[in-house]
């Protein structure tokens, strides 16, 4: 049996892959964790199955401006790391990433998020298998 989702990590117009370049600097401490967890999402039966992944401790859905997106967490040295994307049909896309340190912060907004997503359906070359390494 192949795996019930497809993860993509979003790349810019430069071909950079933002997800790769956060966790491989930033987001380092937590990047293990993060390709576990996705290895483990990618086999997981659809959010509301039964034994489904998709549901807290391992996924968090997000809020008002953010709603349809969801994060992973994980916390080391008293920041909580997180991994966000969207799930459209069996295609998960890696947007953004961010930080809980008091305050929520992370690089781009929801309306680029949004944007984000639209053009990872639409652009090839701007989306490109979660790379793992």
């Amino acid at each position: 049996m192949g795996s019930e989702f497809t993860f993509y990590d979003y790349f810019d117009a430069s071909g950079n892959n933002v997800i790769k370049g956060w966790l491989d600097g930033d987001g380092y401490p937590v990047k293990a964790f993060f390709n576990r967890m996705i290895a483990y999402l990618k086999e997981s039966s659809p959010p509301g199955s039964q034994d489904s992944f998709w549901t807290y401790p391992y996924t968090w859905p997000l809020h008002e401006d953010w709603d349809d997106f969801f994060e992973l967490r994980r916390k080391a040295k008293g920041v909580e790391y997180r991994l966000i994307g969207q799930i459209v049909g069996r295609k998960v896309y890696l947007v953004t990433w961010g930080y809980h340190k008091g305050n929520w912060e992370t690089d781009v907004t929801q309306q680029t998020a949004r944007m984000r997503v639209t053009q990872m359906e639409k652009y090839l070359k701007l989306r490109r298998e979660h790379d793992n390494s």
